[in-house]
């Protein structure tokens, strides 16, 4: 039976039918009708203030669920603000939907006012775009969207809506909802990859981003103990395993020591699991090296083989994969992952320390286990200050940390905002330094309208700090454009109705987190940090 409803309604309802359950985006004219239907809908629109932030918002709510997520926006400038979200999502890997307004379609192609041509515009990151010009098309183009968002490796997709379609009718059945399939592991390649392991001596597992949903921590869990294999995070995905854990020897990225470095060479049978294998969780594409055996698991057939040349690559499910392997144990000897983990203690360990030119954050990490609930969530921007948390914080089995791998700076207060609404019975806690702030720290409006109790840390050092550092190493006492003349962030805090408070010395780090934890609704802590003891010193 063909459904009579405005494409803007068609829209909606297959938005609906999927499990979206919130949009995110800043409103504008050129879709006014999908804002109506929107308002009419189950679905909980958030106003957000700039189309960035309302795009990394998105972006966080996919890295938190492993579904999709949507933004809308305006027309033109409005789709040049949500790049940045377009290339993140990319880039991290989660199914993300970006609505954008459009001319009319008799003003399409014609260098109309705002207009885009946004599959030319997003060619480098989207994963597919279209255009509703035709309104009997909507249910089609928006099915291959979802579809193209969550398949392969997951990403971002664009679908443009000329404004004078969106309020036609579509004569048109409305597809089913996407099913994504989960490929189970065949069992050649189960037996492949029992045989190789069971050979190993020395072997390594590196989990990625598709370990991070549903229960895919606890089987990694399950198959790192049943094999007693050492178990390494791909860039940016340190909270695969509890930081105490006996199988667990780090992140990969740029603070992986040369000692540890070294021991990784010394392994002679790599396990790459659900990661794609970039550049910084293979240290410029030199890890795994030519003769350790590479067995590589993706859900992503394009993935395999795309930087290394695996002895074993197989195109299935993550998680299945690990269940597979997990009743096959047989467990090496305790020395190797040991090794591992102790390197990584090493590494991992604070001693408290202080500095002429400000309050040394990791101090303000150390203080702040006490009061971090067990299933407490970490929203992080970028910058060496917030980097302390996943350098040295003692991460607790259901305790998360968002963050990008895009490593893109104003994402902090978005990711926190998007987290508190998602899970309002979670602590959020959000650290984030004073340039990072500067860039996304207006969506602070919505956590004050939402009511949502985050506890934000921010560390203001004046600058652009890891920049800062490494300019100064590479060319000494060299600190062009990395200086920065704060506004007062106290004065700040307030205006969003945050209690606000202040660390400037050592000696006030417990009393302000305990005053800060003790309170019930926006908390907005300032903390005047070093920036000489920011980054470890090179080896």
């Amino acid at each position: 039976m063909l459904n009579r409803q405005t494409v803007a309604g068609v829209i909606v309802a297959m938005l609906e039918a999927e499990g979206v359950d919130r949009a995110y985006g800043v409103s504008g004219e050129s879709y006014l009708p999908l804002l109506d239907e929107l308002g009419r809908s189950s679905i909980d629109v958030v106003t957000c203030r700039h189309e960035g932030g309302a795009g990394l918002m998105a972006v966080a709510d996919s890295r938190l669920t492993g579904r999709l997520s949507v933004c809308t926006v305006s027309r033109g400038p409005g789709s040049a603000n949500a790049a940045l979200a377009m290339m993140t999502a990319a880039e991290d890997a989660v199914p993300f939907l970006l609505l954008v307004g459009q001319v009319p379609r008799a003003h399409l192609r014609r260098g109309a006012f705002q207009e885009l041509d946004y599959s030319k515009f997003f060619a480098g990151t989207a994963k597919w775009s279209a255009e509703v010009t035709d309104p009997n098309s909507v249910g089609e183009i928006m099915a291959q969207a979802i579809a193209a968002a969550y398949g392969g490796t997951p990403g971002p997709v664009v679908v443009a809506l000329p404004e004078d379609v969106l309020d036609e009718i579509a004569d048109i059945t409305i597809p089913a909802p996407y099913a994504p399939r989960r490929i189970s592991p065949s069992p050649d390649t189960i037996a492949e990859v029992v045989e190789l392991l069971s050979k190993a001596k020395k072997p390594l597992l590196i989990g990625g981003g598709e370990l991070t949903y549903g229960e895919g921590r606890d089987r990694l869990r399950r198959f790192a103990e049943a094999w007693k294999i050492p178990v390494l995070g791909a860039f940016r995905r340190f909270d695969l395993l509890p930081t105490a854990h006996p199988m667990f020897a780090g992140e990969l990225g740029f603070f992986t020591t040369d000692a540890q470095k070294a021991a990784y060479a010394e392994s002679d049978l790599v396990l790459a699991v659900g990661t794609r294998l970039g550049d910084l969780s293979t240290f410029g594409y030199t890890f795994p090296a030519p003769g350790q055996t590479l067995i590589h698991i993706n859900q992503d057939p394009e993935q395999l083989g795309r930087n290394f040349a695996p002895t074993v690559g197989a195109a299935c499910d993550a998680g299945l994969f690990l269940d597979a392997l997990t009743g096959h144990g047989r467990p090496g000897e305790s020395a190797w992952p040991a090794r591992l983990h102790d390197l990584y203690v090493a590494r991992h360990a604070w001693t408290p320390r202080t500095a002429a030119d400000g309050v040394v954050f990791g101090n303000v990490i150390a203080a702040l286990s006490p009061h971090a609930a067990k299933d407490a969530l970490f929203a992080m921007d970028a910058g060496i200050s917030p980097a302390m948390l996943y350098r040295h914080f003692p991460l607790r089995p259901d305790q998360r940390v968002l963050c990008l791998v895009t490593g893109s700076m104003g994402f902090g207060i978005p990711a926190a905002t998007a987290a508190g609404l998602r899970f309002p019975g979670r602590q959020v806690i959000c650290l984030i330094g004073d340039g990072g702030f500067l860039m996304g720290g207006n969506e602070l409006a919505v956590a004050a309208e939402r009511r949502l109790p985050l506890v934000v840390i921010l560390a203001n050092n004046n600058s652009y700090g890891a920049i800062r550092v490494n300019l100064e190493r590479a060319f000494p006492g060299q600190r062009t454009a990395t200086e920065l003349v704060n506004p007062d962030f106290q004065f700040i805090g307030r205006a969003y109705g945050a209690k606000t408070l202040k660390v400037a010395r050592e000696d006030e780090i417990g009393p302000v987190l305990a005053e800060a934890f003790a309170h019930k609704g926006l908390v907005f802590v300032e903390v005047s940090t070093s920036l000489s003891t920011a980054l470890p010193q090179k080896e």
